[in-house]
């Protein structure tokens, strides 16, 4: 029996010098207290450490721990009794931290305060940088990562809480637009190691799929694929599709400047050309002339191994005569290349076929008229031949006939 009560009073004290402990910060005039009378001890009465100003850290019996309240809901319920605030939050209710120290720059932080709930790691201790998750109450949860003088990195990850973005998530930018914003550079590629050169213009270490945003706005999307025949960039439609539907559309400001359509069995490569969208109209000066000083050339291209044939013209001389159809390049040829649209030269080719056209028809007219002459000339020499077989047909019968006759003056002789 005096085991049980030893125990028991051994129990009651560790419970009692715990309890203080926790609360001996608060003041030296803490009491702890069974029961309504601090002298007595009441039977299954809440275990009660009081502090001043009403402060109460309690042990419930049904279990519950109630620290700043008598009357804990949960297991463990906190209630801050003054305002803590530290860099990354204001109003901290409890700071849980292993290291022992009351800073968010601890190896393992746990903050919570009436509208965020913040978990500290930190992420590299030469430099003083600590990742934490923040939760904010009704704006957002944020990942974020912020130095030993409290400077915060704008980079954080968000899911947004706001109620027209809810469920947003954003990277780079803490108001998502979209489902899922990124903002920056965003790379997908297929193993883990460094990658190296750049996919965008083919000379990665590894292929894959980049969006690159410069600091300046600029954005462009690079694909590079090694391996097999297959394209790139893959563009789908379902079995129905309507004719004419665009597989690629191009638009600037706004405004649409061609695309490629599918037509039923095919695709067409379309150039917007409304005439409601064009002023100054008049006939081209570029035709025959013109196309007739256009030089075409066969050549292989130096960088190919196959050294297969090509033909076609040369970029500079091309701009000379029809600068419409070339791209003027730098000073690096690999890099900034003259260019040749080679479509471009078709409107040059249509009006040369139709001053040939006019050239033809012209003479046809005239093979026309000559072929007229002809054949009235033909008429009029076979009138004529007529005539003269005539006249000689009439001529050899008066020949006959004046043969037959007397001679003249041997009549009556």
């Amino acid at each position: 029996m005096k085991t049980k009560q030893l125990r028991s009073t051994k129990t009651i004290t560790s419970a009692l010098f715990a309890a203080a402990m926790l609360f001996s910060s608060a003041s030296v005039f803490a009491q702890v207290k069974i029961g309504s009378n601090p002298t007595t001890i009441t039977p299954n009465a809440n275990l009660d450490v009081e502090g001043v100003s009403n402060r109460h850290t309690v042990v419930m019996k049904t279990g519950h721990v109630g620290i700043g309240t008598i009357t804990p809901g949960a297991t463990l319920t906190v209630r801050a009794v003054q305002d803590l605030d530290l860099p990354f939050a204001r109003n901290i209710v409890a700071l849980f931290d292993p290291v022992g120290g009351n800073n968010f720059d601890s190896t393992a932080t746990i903050g919570v305060n009436g509208g965020r709930a913040l978990f500290g790691y930190e992420v590299d201790g030469q430099q003083g940088k600590y990742a934490f998750l923040r939760g904010n109450q009704a704006t957002d949860i944020r990942l974020q990562v912020v130095d030993a003088n409290s400077v915060l990195y704008p980079n954080p990850l968000v899911i947004s809480a706001r109620p027209t973005i809810l469920g947003f998530i954003g990277i780079n930018n803490e108001f998502p637009q979209s489902q899922l914003d990124v903002r920056g550079t965003t790379k997908i590629l297929p193993t883990s190691a460094v990658q190296t050169g750049s996919i965008w213009n083919g000379t990665s270490n590894m292929s894959g799929f980049e969006v690159i945003n410069n600091p300046n706005g600029d954005a462009f999307v690079g694909i590079q694929r090694t391996q097999g025949l297959s394209a790139n960039l893959h563009l789908g439609k379902a079995a129905g599709a309507a004719v004419n539907s665009a597989f690629l559309a191009y638009y600037v400001n706004g405004a649409s400047v061609g695309g490629i359509l599918y037509n039923g069995a095919g695709v067409n490569y379309v150039t917007t050309s409304d005439q409601r969208l064009k002023e100054n109209i008049r006939t081209t000066k570029f035709g025959l002339e013109a196309l007739k000083t256009v030089k075409v050339y066969d050549y292989n291209f130096k960088a190919d191994q196959t050294k297969s044939l090509s033909t076609g013209v040369l970029a500079q001389e091309l701009h000379k005569v029809y600068p419409q159809a070339v791209t003027v390049g730098g000073a690096d040829a690999k890099t900034n290349p003259w260019q040749v649209d080679y479509s471009k030269l078709v409107p040059m080719l249509v009006k040369s076929v139709q001053e040939l056209n006019q050239t033809v028809e012209s003479l046809n007219q005239k093979v026309g008229s000559l072929e007229s002459e002809k054949a009235q000339l033909s008429a009029e020499l076979n009138e004529r031949v007529n005539k003269l077989e005539r006249l000689l047909s009439t001529g050899e019968h008066v020949k006959s006939l004046s043969s037959t006759s007397p001679p003249s003056g041997s009549v009556g002789k």
